[in-house]
């Protein structure tokens, strides 16, 4: 058949059907109708025409990906006036990512925080962040990382856009996209991790397996699911990540203004553990690799005395030979004085039980002194946590004609954790999410006194339910009492403490609540009250500490219907502003699970106003690039301790802090993209405030943080990546009260007391710099693949010195890592070599973020692992 067109709409139509199939992942033959009334000289005569377009998408690592997790609207990351990082679906896929920390090398804004081997969401801007699944907010506590439903993430520094509800972290958030149905052809993907070999610590199992499989049902249905199962034993000691997770998703497209897509997912988080590091933490630690092992001396208070009992060694089991006085010098330190006395302890009768108000380390003790410990060192074989999330997300997208459409997103997700960890605490945490957001979306363009004029916005209402149960047990957080040298077996307040556990199964046990215990070491003691509630557990009563309570034992909930409008508007393709507002009202109730008796029946319930406002204008010098300054005020909902709930305030009322917490950021960058779909640069400066989460006293302090971040993405060609980021920070607390668990650190002289609590220190309120916030740092990563399908891919990151606690007693020297990645790729399987930290350097997090950390995490060594993957 021959067909006759003319030449220039010929070239016009063809180079844009190419294109538009290409983007769409078509593959057909396609066929054009011959005009009419045609001219000799403007047609000519072709054989048959055949536009073929692949299915396989462009691979880059620029920030090609529309932006919807800020304002509601599509918008590139050049044209969005805050610092946006992407990871691209190529790096989820093939990066090795075993935390929240590897996330450092995709955005300049990440600070390495540990997270005890289980953080999903990443220290952003120094500050604990929230975890977004397109585009809505979900439970952000602790689970080792599982990106089983994810095939994508935007990273977004500073607060959570206004169309949202108010959040609790507002140092940035993670938004994870859910992989998404393929319309256009049938896949399975099998990939996996096999093996890790660490340095000086052998071979240890490390698998998992992830199965994959997408497909159209018909050409306006289409699905996805995809099953992950790992078994891992981690470097550290006694430390697991086995889980199952699942994921489906359906998409339909019913015609071209019709969008509805779905997923579920469950995950199986059945056997995990958290690292604790080293606790004792010196500059030997750092150092030197060494450790002070032994006893460790409490400070008792026997009414307006204090005393400690005095050992003949420093071993776990050794006698007590007798007791001192201890005194407070203008230091405020205890200090021993007068003769050691041989008669009975101060507390040998229930009558007169003593309480233990802090520690002190005494390296003269027989046996006590400093030795090497390996950095492997970390918690009890018996600990155990588990969590179980089921989610489910519905979003519908219904274009009413080419300027409106609207939109209705819904969540729901069931959280339960429970927490066994030191042998100390104990959590048993529930929590259930429905998140409902319904938007009106415009689109429109047109001209006003004959300035050229686009507007996108958002507006609608959002509606959030989070209702929540926290029984939770703190025996003895602070672990520096511990002896890391003993049988972790014997990591838990009964042993260390010396008492008589007739059940032999809880590790924890301290007795009968409320009643003196005997303490086979130091007497009669009066420890903190908790009760058993199944399952091995206990609890403490909820309220506030005055009344012997907790502040983070709790059941209730919270409402959020929130009313917003976001307005951007470009003029004349050069300068813009975005304009938004968020009204939130908020119900709260919070009542006392534990009731022992008719007085425990507490409860409190309240309603709050929360206002919220960000206002963005930018300039476009040229087309490719943007110049912006941002301003951000909202009012966030605090919450805290051992997940995002709701705590006790003084008088055992819902604490007001909680929910008129103030978050303030001043931002002003530049992106440019000099090389188009080649070369992307962007620069900014913040200065950001936040009040932070109420201690377990009720005191809020007050966080400032300001510094420039950078970053580079450069794709110079289809096979070579390059990227990297810098960042400057300078953090510090204005005011802050110093109540955490060992605020002047561990310091092994007899005399400076620890894990008190800020009770004998008494550290006055005020300014203090913050901890383990390096003021510098970097990453970079180059990923080569050779025609072959031999590839490499090096990435680094370096950060500058930083002090592990406010007291800045122990510093962290400038750490560094280099990892390297070897594969061999073809279209249908890939084998890797991953060599993890490949000069095998010695490097630190903390444990655990917050003024008073008990936990110096030493990184892994060098390591190996293998990865693979098949298509069919």
């Amino acid at each position: 058949m021959k067909q006759t067109f003319r030449i220039k709409p010929l070239v016009v139509a063809l180079g844009f059907l190419s294109t538009t199939l290409s983007s769409m992942g078509y593959a057909q033959e396609t066929s054009v109708k011959p005009e009419t009334n045609e001219t000799d000289a403007d047609v000519i005569t072709l054989g048959d025409v055949v536009v073929t377009a692949s299915s396989k998408k462009k691979i880059t690592n620029l920030p090609t990906r529309k932006v919807r997790s800020i304002y509601g609207t599509d918008s590139t990351v050049l044209d969005t006036p805050r610092v946006v990082s992407q990871v691209s679906e190529q790096q989820f896929r093939e990066d090795v990512i075993r935390s929240a920390d590897d996330l450092v090398k995709y955005a300049p804004s990440i600070t390495r925080g540990g997270g005890q081997n289980a953080n999903f969401a990443p220290q952003i801007r120094g500050q604990n962040s929230e975890v977004f699944q397109d585009n809505q907010r979900v439970y952000s506590n602790r689970h080792p990382t599982n990106f089983n439903a994810y095939e994508a993430a935007d990273i977004v520094a500073g607060p959570t856009g206004i169309i949202y509800a108010p959040t609790s972290g507002s140092g940035g958030y993670i938004n994870y996209i859910t992989k998404k149905p393929n319309f256009i052809k049938r896949e399975t993907t099998l990939q996996g991790t096999v093996g890790s070999w660490y340095e000086g610590n052998k071979t240890k199992p490390n698998f998992s397996l992830s199965v994959d499989h997408t497909a159209p049902i018909n050409e306006k249905l289409a699905f996805r699911v995809s099953a992950t199962a790992q078994k891992s034993d981690d470097y550290y000691d006694n430390v697991k990540n086995n889980f199952n997770a699942f994921f489906g998703a359906l998409s339909w497209r019913p015609n071209d203004k019709l969008k509805v897509d779905w997923n579920i997912s469950y995950d199986d988080y059945y056997d995990f553990n958290v690292t604790h590091g080293w606790n004792r933490a010196t500059q030997e630690s750092v150092d030197s690799g060494l450790y002070y092992k032994g006893r460790a001396t409490p400070i008792i208070q026997n009414g307006s005395s204090y005393w400690s009992p005095v050992f003949a060694s420093g071993a776990a089991n050794s006698s007590v030979i007798g007791w001192q006085e201890r005194q407070k010098n203008n230091r405020n330190q205890y200090v021993a004085v007068g003769e050691v006395h041989k008669t009975a302890l101060p507390n040998a009768t229930a009558a007169q039980a003593g309480t233990i108000r802090g520690w002190v380390y005494d390296p003269s003790i027989p046996g006590n002194g400093l030795v090497k410990l390996k950095d492997s060192v970390s918690g009890r074989d018996e600990d155990k946590n588990s969590s179980k999330r089921l989610s489910t997300q519905l979003r519908i997208i219904q274009d009413l004609n080419d300027h409106w459409s609207i939109s209705n997103s819904t969540l729901y997700q069931n959280n339960k954790d429970l927490g066994n960890s030191v042998g100390s605490f104990f959590t048993d945490l529930k929590d259930e999410i429905l998140d409902n957001r319904f938007e009106l979306l415009g689109d429109h363009d047109f001209e006003f006194f004959g300035v050229k004029v686009s507007n996108k916005s958002s507006t609608g209402t959002a509606f959030r339910h989070e209702s929540f149960k926290s029984l939770a047990a703190n025996n003895s957080f602070n672990i520096n009492p511990y002896d890391l040298t003993n049988n972790p077996s014997n990591k838990n307040p009964g042993a260390l403490l010396g008492l008589n556990n007739p059940t032999h199964l809880q590790g924890g046990w301290i007795g009968q609540a409320g009643i003196p215990q005997y303490s086979s070491y130091f007497g009669y003691l009066n420890l903190p009250q908790m009760y058993p509630i199944g399952g091995g557990l206990y609890a403490e009563k909820g309220g506030f500490p005055t009344s012997g309570a907790a502040v983070y034992t709790g059941e209730g909930f919270w409402d959020t219907l929130s009313v917003f409008t976001q307005q951007n508007f470009v003029f004349n393709d050069v300068a813009g502003i975005n304009l938004g507002i968020n009204h939130s009202s908020v119900k709260a109730k919070l009542e006392n699970p534990v009731v022992i008796n008719p007085a425990d029946a507490r409860s409190s319930s309240g309603k709050y106003s929360l206002l919220s406002y960000q206002i963005s204008p930018f300039i476009k010098p040229t087309k490719n690039s943007t110049i912006y300054f941002t301003y951000d005020k909202s009012t966030a909902i605090n919450t805290g301790v051992f997940g995002p709930f709701l705590t006790w305030g003084p008088g055992n009322r819902l604490n007001p802090d909680s929910f008129d917490s103030t978050s303030e950021l001043k931002e002003v960058g530049i992106k440019y993209e000099p090389l188009p779909d080649k070369l992307f640069l962007s620069l900014s400066w913040f200065d950001q405030t936040r009040d932070l989460s109420p201690d377990t006293n009720g005191n809020m302090a007050k966080f400032k943080i300001k510094g420039i971040e950078s970053s580079i993405r450069w794709q110079p060609r289809n096979n070579l990546a390059i990227g990297a980021n810098l960042t400057k920070f300078d953090a510090e607390y204005t005011d802050i009260s110093l109540a955490g668990f060992s605020p002047v650190g561990f310091v092994p002289d007899n005399a400076t007391v620890w894990g008190d609590s800020n009770v004998l220190n008494q550290i006055k309120a005020g300014r203090h710099d913050a901890e383990g916030i390096p003021k510098y740092s970097a990453s970079a990563y180059i990923d080569y693949r050779h025609p072959s399908g031999f590839g490499a891919n090096l990435s680094a990151w370096w950060s500058s010195w930083w002090y592990t606690n406010i007291s800045q007693t122990v510093k962290v020297p400038n750490n560094y890592n280099l990892d390297l990645g070897l594969y061999y790729r073809q279209p249908q399987w890939t084998v890797g070599l991953n060599i993890l930290n490949l000069t095998n350097e010695r490097n630190f997090v903390n444990g655990l973020s917050g003024a008073n950390t008990e936990f110096l995490q030493p990184m892994r060594p060098l390591t190996v692992q293998g990865q693979f993957s098949y298509k069919f």
